[in-house]
């Protein structure tokens, strides 16, 4: 399946229509929960920005299940074709 967002189209796995999707109420304290799932110490996160934590346990994860997550690419002709049809 593909979901368009602006001038990208994303490659998703099948999900539900009926599903919303929901910001987390604390990202701060999700941050948290999945440095430590990873085997991170509080201290080893506090080294790291927001940002180079998501990309660790993203690098993780893929290393641990094999799976990585879809990556954008830009919107061809036939895309914004399709998106306005």
């Amino acid at each position: 399946m593909k979901r368009r967002t602006g001038f990208f189209v994303e490659e998703v796995e099948q999900q539900n229509d009926d599903e919303v999707y929901e910001p987390p109420e604390r990202p701060d304290l999700e941050l948290l929960v999945i440095g430590k799932r990873s085997g991170l110490s509080f201290d080893e996160m506090n080294e790291l920005t927001a940002n180079e934590l998501v990309q660790f346990v993203n690098i993780y994860v893929k290393q641990e299940t094999g799976k990585q997550k879809p990556r954008r690419r830009m919107a061809t002709q036939a895309d914004i074709d399709a998106f306005f049809a």
